[in-house]
């Protein structure tokens, strides 16, 4: 809980920072102000889903994830302020669950308590469907380095720093080379290539300036 506070803390206080213009004047957000959709190719920390929990509670049934061939789903909201000409604050909350195979395992029994024992040899298994993981969060602050903010194809850079439940709320950094964004007055697209909490190698989405 205390690195969270502090997280947040140093968040809003980058976001004052460049929010205040070279007289004090504060920057003019309602006109730059944007929310971002994307997805992505898997984070690195859904690497440790399922969690040890899901795990535990499935083999008491008798049944286990496969994930090696797992469909991961990201999905992220971000909120963007413009508060420089190049410069831009990002504040992204994303979720993230595995669509896994389960496989059941054959019983040969029941033990003293009444409950079955199960073969859990890895050739006995049983496909038994498909299951969700339970989904992991993440908090990601960025900000992003806009290279030609005048034109309609835009690249940028940005470098932050995030949070994931699946980390303990450990830090962890984020970082994306190259972007480039594509739109008109409102509408836009982007793509990014990315490495952090938010995706891994790839990212992208749609945008709505404000």
């Amino acid at each position: 809980m205390r690195t969270f506070t502090l997280f947040v803390a140093f968040a809003l206080l980058s976001l004052n920072c460049f929010a205040q213009g070279p007289d004090g004047e504060t920057a003019p957000f309602n006109k730059q102000f944007s929310l971002e959709l994307s997805t992505g190719i898997q984070p690195l920390h859904m690497t440790l889903a399922p969690s040890y929990d899901e795990e535990k509670a499935l083999a008491k049934q008798g049944m286990t994830f496969d994930d090696s061939d797992a469909i991961c789903v990201p999905i992220n909201i971000t909120e963007v302020w413009r508060v420089r000409p190049h410069w831009e604050l990002c504040l992204t909350e994303g979720i993230c669950w595995k669509y896994a195979e389960v496989y059941t395992y054959s019983t040969f029994g029941i033990d003293p308590n009444g409950n079955p024992r199960y073969d859990y040899n890895y050739n006995n298994r049983i496909p038994a469907g498909h299951k969700a993981t339970l989904p992991i969060g993440s908090l990601t602050f960025q900000a992003r380095f806009i290279w030609v903010p005048r034109w309609k194809v835009t690249m940028y850079s940005a470098l932050g720093v995030g949070l994931t439940t699946a980390t303990s709320l450990v830090p962890l950094p984020g970082i994306t080379p190259i972007a480039v964004r594509f739109g008109g007055e409102h509408l836009y697209f982007f793509a990014e290539a990315t490495l952090g909490p938010i995706a891994t190698l790839g990212h992208g989405g749609i945008g709505w300036k404000f």
